[in-house]
């Protein structure tokens, strides 16, 4: 279905899933080097899914299909989080030890259910 609609689209929207996610992630995750590391990454990542899709006959709209919901699915599944980075960089910053600060089980589980469910859903919407 995605992968019918005309090529600049899809590119529209994989740079708005990238910039989206870099801004908003950014905002959760207020280090310096986060904010411009982390756009970068999620570059080279998007390169390598299309570079990975186009080698198991996805195709370019596949491609771009897939890392667009990849990113949705990331930055979804970060969501509740947010609270946790925020007071990682508060004690961080105020010198404390933040060692002991572990992610709940239920984030990380929600985290998973969400990029691999919106990853299936970016699959089927490519066939």
């Amino acid at each position: 279905m995605l992968a019918s609609v005309p090529i600049a689209w899809l590119w529209l929207l994989a740079a708005a899933s990238t910039v989206l996610s870099s801004c908003v992630l950014g905002s959760w995750i207020p280090f310096r080097k986060f904010r411009i590391g982390w756009p970068v990454t999620m570059v080279v990542v998007g390169a390598a899914t299309l570079v990975t899709c186009q080698a198991e006959g996805f195709g370019l709209a596949g491609g771009l299909v897939m890392h667009s919901f990849g990113q949705i699915g990331l930055t979804l599944g970060l969501l509740p989080q947010r609270k946790l980075f925020r007071e990682v960089y508060e004690r961080w910053r105020r010198g404390e030890p933040t060692e002991h600060i572990r992610v709940p089980r239920r984030h990380t589980a929600f985290l998973a259910v969400c990029f691999v469910g919106v990853s299936f859903a970016g699959f089927a919407l490519t066939r």
